[in-house]
């Protein structure tokens, strides 16, 4: 097994190629599924430390492989990758794509991890993956016409052959989460007739229920996250609801209930259904190789984190093979999707952040990388 202190000392001469990733992404902000600029970057440099890169794996364009192969016979470990930007809507209704998640500290801490582990490809057992999954951040137009890359590389079987999945984002604690909810995307929509002169109105009485329906809910269980009337103005011509809901469960069984009760709310609606995302499944021996690597770095593991507040379609890559979802802490937290979270993540504290991701990946995945 690769001495953990040639890790950490190969990690440590990554900073410059970590620093110029987390720079590039940041100026580079692109909303998912268009993230050409970023994809191109990781992709050019993963392969000038020698790594395998193919692009447009799973049918994404934008998504890519990225294979480095030791030289002892082991395990394949997979590292996702992340560099899409957040949709931030502005107070004049502007649309602005915006690095306020910690995917620049995400993507520089691959980049790190991986260019350490390839300087110690002689001493690397097994394979390492480097997986670029696009459109992360669910709002996005992109993400909600096709879904979010780590739910559509799950389905395109890029996940079959890799024997762990490990994924590490910024976070107020050191922790492996343990669990997070179920998830699904459905959009009522209502056609009919504009009128002047009565309120017979199908999609505008379909609009106002499901304003009603959401605001009987508890905000996490049902979430309205678009409301588009459109049409003509003339009496009698063509208009239009699509209002999209995301529906949250914590367990499998609930989400066809939770499903069906909104559906009976909006009855007129012809429904498009997306897919479900679901809630992470934890490994032990995956949790253990993770709380190892914040051990050698002497930070505090948190073995018992709170539930995540939301869903994640990391979970659908974790439902195919053993993984992790890593926190890596911050005192104080961050302020994700915020003007405030996009300095923070550019700051010294993000490259401090896109560090410490190295060390815990490079750590983690040299060890899963050893033959059982």
């Amino acid at each position: 097994m690769i001495d953990r202190q040639d890790v950490l000392a190969s990690v440590a001469r990554q900073t410059n190629a970590i620093r110029a990733t987390i720079q590039f992404v940041h100026e580079h902000p692109e909303l998912g599924h268009e993230e050409h600029e970023c994809s191109r970057h990781l992709r050019d440099t993963l392969a000038a430390a020698g790594l395998e890169v193919e692009q447009g794996v799973g049918g994404m364009e934008t998504a890519f492989r990225a294979t480095l192969r030791g030289e002892r016979p082991g395990a394949t470990v997979g590292l996702v990758c992340l560099y899409d930007a957040v949709t931030a809507i502005r107070p004049d209704g502007r649309v602005e794509p915006v690095h306020s998640c910690g995917h620049g500290p995400i993507s520089g801490g691959i980049v790190g991890a991986a260019r350490a582990l390839a300087e110690l490809r002689q001493e690397l057992a097994g394979t390492l993956v480097v997986m670029g999954c696009p459109s992360d951040e669910i709002h996005a137009p992109g993400s909600i016409a096709r879904g979010g890359g780590k739910a559509l590389s799950a389905e395109a079987g890029l996940w079959d052959e890799v024997d762990t999945a490990l994924y590490a984002h910024p976070e107020y604690i050191d922790t492996v989460s343990l669990e997070s909810r179920w998830m699904q995307r459905a959009t009522a929509v209502v056609s009919g007739s504009r009128s002047l002169t009565t309120a017979d109105q199908p999609p505008l009485e379909a609009a106002l229920a499901a304003l009603e329906t959401t605001r009987a809910h508890v905000p996490d269980d049902l979430m309205l996250e678009r409301l588009v009337l459109d049409g003509d103005v003339e009496e009698g011509t063509g208009l239009v609801l699509r209002a999209t809901f995301l529906v949250f469960a914590d367990a499998e069984d609930d989400v066809e209930p939770r499903l069906a009760a909104l559906q009976a709310t909006v009855p007129q609606a012809r429904w498009e259904l997306g897919r479900v995302v679901e809630a992470v499944r934890p490994d032990d021996r995956v949790t253990a190789a993770v709380a190892g690597a914040f051990d050698t770095l002497d930070r505090d593991f948190v073995s018992n984190p709170p539930r995540l507040p939301f869903a994640t379609d990391f979970g659908n890559i974790s439902r195919r093979c053993p993984a992790a979802l890593i926190g890596v802490g911050r005192e104080g937290g961050w302020s994700f999707h915020t003007d405030e979270g996009e300095a923070q993540f550019a700051s010294p504290e993000g490259e401090a952040a896109a560090i410490t991701i190295a060390q815990v990946l490079a750590l983690a995945a040299a060890d899963l990388t050893e033959p059982r």
